[in-house]
């Protein structure tokens, strides 16, 4: 009998979707809780949706002391070359909640270049995987931009957006912290914000 579970199997790892090349969850680890030890073995985007204190216990190794993580924060950890099993608790004093979203393919279109469209700033880069900051102000569009590549968009704050896609009639879409949309590019989109806050997400293009 082995002392860990894989992450899909850990209660608080809860699915969200799947397909060949993404594989995603919303890990919501309730105040003082922890999880299950785990497994991660693919390349993950971990997107923190709220402020959070954690500790995390890797197995067979000596405690970590707690430390914070602050909403707003993307990251990747490359799972697929270090795998991790680790414990997760929630020493914070609310719900730590985190989107994770797993490089389980790499699609055939992919980009030596990274993404230079509006409102988009580029985060970090990793061998599978580039992460972007969204930020969109009340009011404001992009204008017709192009996703030339398969990602996910991840969602930081709530937002009400008007969305023109190539070929298709304008849509009003409402976006909550912690959404996730996949989308296989390429895509040509318009967004305006057309509520009175600023939205702002992550972009994780799959390379």
């Amino acid at each position: 009998m082995t002392d860990w579970v894989e992450t899909f199997d850990e209660p608080y790892h809860r699915r969200r979707f799947e397909n060949e090349y993404v594989r995603s969850y919303d890990a919501l680890i309730p105040m003082q809780s922890s999880t299950l030890y785990h497994r991660h073995t693919e390349d993950t985007l971990y997107v923190s949706i709220e402020n959070a204190r954690v500790k995390e216990q890797v197995l067979g190794e000596e405690a970590q002391p707690p430390a914070d993580v602050p909403a707003g924060i993307a990251i990747c950890r490359a799972h697929r070359r270090e795998p991790l099993i680790h414990q997760v608790t929630n020493c914070g004093e609310g719900d730590m909640r985190m989107i994770g979203a797993e490089v389980k393919g790499t699609p055939a279109m992919v980009r030596k270049d990274a993404l230079d469209v509006p409102m988009h700033e580029l985060l970090w880069q990793r061998e599978r995987l580039r992460a972007y900051r969204f930020l969109l102000g009340p009011g404001e569009s992009t204008g017709e931009i192009e996703y030339p590549f398969c990602g996910i968009t991840i969602s930081l704050t709530a937002a009400c957006l008007a969305v023109h896609m190539a070929g298709s009639k304008k849509q009003t879409l409402t976006r909550q912290p912690g959404d996730m949309v996949w989308h296989d590019g390429p895509i040509k989109l318009g967004l305006t914000n057309v509520g009175e806050t600023s939205y702002q997400a992550f972009v994780g293009e799959w390379c």
